[in-house]
């Protein structure tokens, strides 16, 4: 085999889960691979990786080509194996016609079959094979299978990890993993008389110290006499990190039962990732020689403001290259505290490295301890190797510290109270597919620490796909703080029809959170939905004021360019854009001081707009002199202004948080 060194690979950003289904013995290729073995070599980019499973040890593992890959088992253990995998520096050339011809009689029959999960034979496979094929004309086989890749890549994104879908499901979804991205194109290469299989593998991750698995598409050019390995997802090469299992015809429950606990193993080590042309190549990752909490028992009023640890590291033939450590409180939900540590003394190949772990004192500490969760080294040729709490302590090295508890500013969680009037019952869908909308909620809590409350509301439609708005931010106002919730709708993808509320989850600044499950909504506050439909006329009518809403620091006037105004109109008001646009000049507010004088230089126009007739204003930062608001202006699609007065729009204010919601202490 050929180990010429090459450039690098640009990488796109692909998804690979999948978890197991199906119905098929695995390996049934096993006397095609080994002809492969025996008379072909490929010249391009050669990668080692070692894999070492302390555990569970391995399932057996055999080497693989095609024309463009291989994967090579160089040397394999019981509990480790070190593997060569070969990408071709280019995709082979087959000059086979189309419809293809002299396809051998000793291929496998099945790779020109139905199955189970690649219904080649479907009527609706057999209507897209013939639309994508109608815009050829006297395409070679190479053309034809580019062009389903390029339409599979087109056409379908990425979503659902959890499934095994179907080519037909596939279709009709859209919104596919790795395997829905392979039994399509499978599906129509078949139906097309092109031989095509799947391929097994696992994506070879030392950066995260995992295996993802991972599917690919195989091709058989009789030309070429064997078969041209491909990414579905890009259409083109794969990438050099996958690490063939099997070959396959359809989807496979054995396989998956073999392979799938390793991509589940928590103490496996992935490392390597280096040029197998490197004489010698270090694949040792960095050792861990000492470990100290400092102090072991941390107490702020004790007048300590932080834990220093220290470690010693060594890697004798690469030399250190990251130290991380994560670190988790078994008694306290919070998030957790990572740290990267530097080197203070020595160098790279044996030295010592500090890091801080400290606490924000705003708020209170509930946790009792701090523990290891995982500690992560790796040197500067990529080789990893991971420590958890049990691992350090099996070398008698510390877990972590214990913790004084001080008292919390705030000891209940943040509470919900209300959403706002401007939610949406019924969102249509813009032209374009890309649809935004608003509304906002209100929380509390009697917490003084600094910062606000996040929002998080999940909506789920009745065929299980889920819309997020999380809240950007939150406005202030006594003991209340109001979030602004933008959602997006992106049509085709998102099917139309109602989505109902189905989680409300709030996280305080002290990291208290509160998460309202279905089961524990209060109709009152929490039985929302809004459905989402097309062919609505949006811009009818005549131009009017619906509603207006004021958050403001001072009631009645405004004093602070943090405070906010919300309108709600109806009508023929002025289009949107393709995408809604910050700082819209169509719609403009003028404002006056206290006492009744204009003021010309206070202008403010439209900051945000939300669906097509949700506009938010800023006062625009009125320093000096506190003003109200005087008129407001709006632009119809014609062009033409439309003025409305204050004075006039007294019935037209609502409380941002009606009174009936507030319930006292």
């Amino acid at each position: 085999m050929n180990l010429n060194r090459l450039g690098i690979f640009s990488k796109l950003t692909l998804c690979f889960f999948a978890f197991f289904v199906g119905n098929i013995f695995a390996q049934d290729t096993q006397v095609e691979m080994e002809d492969m073995l025996e008379k072909t070599n490929i010249d391009g980019i050669s990668k080692i990786y070692v894999i070492v499973s302390p555990l569970s040890g391995f399932p057996e593992m055999q080497s693989y080509q095609s024309l463009n890959y291989a994967t090579e088992i160089r040397r394999m253990e019981d509990n480790r194996v070190e593997i060569v995998n070969t990408l071709a520096d280019r995709m082979p050339t087959p000059e086979d016609a189309f419809p293809m011809k002299d396809i051998p009689a000793s291929l496998d029959k099945r790779y020109l079959s139905p199955s189970p999960k690649i219904e080649s034979k479907d009527p609706r496979i057999h209507q897209l094979a013939r639309e994508i094929t109608s815009k050829l004309s006297q395409p070679t086989a190479k053309e034809v299978v580019f062009e389903v890749l390029r339409w599979n890549r087109g056409h379908l994104m990425w979503g659902n990890p959890n499934e095994v879908p179907s080519a037909l499901e596939s279709l009709d979804n859209q919104t596919v993993n790795c395997i829905g991205f392979t039994h399509l194109p499978a599906a129509i290469l078949r139906h097309l008389g092109i031989p095509a299989r799947t391929v097994r593998t696992f994506i070879a991750r030392p950066d995260q110290n995992r295996l993802i698995p991972h599917y690919l598409l195989e091709v058989y050019y009789p030309s070429l006499g064997g078969w041209v390995t491909y990414e579905p997802q890009g259409p083109g090469m794969p990438f050099v990190e996958n690490i063939v299992l099997y070959t396959h015809h359809d989807w496979d429950i054995e396989g998956q039962r073999t392979f799938r606990g390793l991509a589940r193993d928590m103490n496996i080590t992935v490392s390597g990732g280096v040029d197998a042309s490197i004489p010698n190549p270090d694949l040792s990752p960095p050792k861990l020689l000492s470990l100290e909490f400092s102090p072991s028992h941390f107490d702020r009023d004790q007048g300590q403001d932080h834990v220093l640890v220290t470690l010693q590291a060594q890697d004798l033939e690469s030399g250190v290259d990251e130290i991380r450590i994560d670190m988790q409180a078994p008694d306290f939900s919070g998030p957790g505290k990572s740290l990267f540590f530097h080197l203070r003394e020595g160098d790279a190949f044996e030295g010592t490295y500090t890091a801080q772990l400290g606490w924000n004192m705003q708020t209170g500490n509930y946790a009792r301890e701090y523990r290891v969760s995982r500690m992560r080294m790796s040197d500067k040729l990529g080789n990893v190797r991971e420590y958890q709490a049990r691992h350090l302590e099996e070398k008698g090295f510390p877990t972590g510290i214990t913790m004084e508890t001080w008292p919390a500013l705030d000891d209940a969680p943040p509470e919900p109270v209300y959403i706002s009037p401007f939610f949406p019952e019924r969102v249509p869908a813009a032209p374009n597919g890309l649809h935004y909308t608003f509304f906002y909620t209100v929380s509390k809590t009697a917490t003084k620490a600094q910062g606000g409350i996040s929002t998080t509301t999940d909506f789920i439609h009745k065929d299980g796909v889920q819309v997020r708005a999380s809240s950007s931010g939150s406005f202030r106002t006594g003991d209340y703080f109001i979030g602004f919730h933008f959602p997006q709708y992106v049509p085709p993808h998102h099917p139309y029809g109602k989505y109902q509320m189905n989680s409300y989850y709030l996280r305080g600044p002290n990291d208290r959170q509160f998460n309202i499950l279905p089961r524990n909504f209060d109709k009152e506050l929490m039985d929302y939905s809004f459905e989402l439909v097309k062919d609505v006329p949006m811009y009818t009518g005549p131009v009017k004021i619906e509603s207006i809403i004021i958050i403001s620091q001072e009631e009645g006037y405004f004093s602070n360019n943090q405070d906010v105004i919300l309108i709600e109109t109806s009508g023929a008001i002025s289009p949107l854009n393709d995408r809604p646009q910050d700082n819209d000049p169509s719609f403009r507010m003028f404002f006056e001081t206290l006492d009744g004088k204009k003021i010309t230089n206070r202008r403010s126009v439209c900051r945000r707009r939300f669906g097509s007739h949700h506009l938010l204003f800023n006062p625009n930062g009125p320093r000096d002199t506190p003003v109200r608001l005087e008129r407001i202006e709006l632009d119809d699609k014609e062009g033409k202004t439309h003025v409305f007065y204050m004075k006039d729009l007294k019935d037209k204010i609502l409380d941002p948080i009606p009174e009936y919601m507030i319930v006292n202490d």
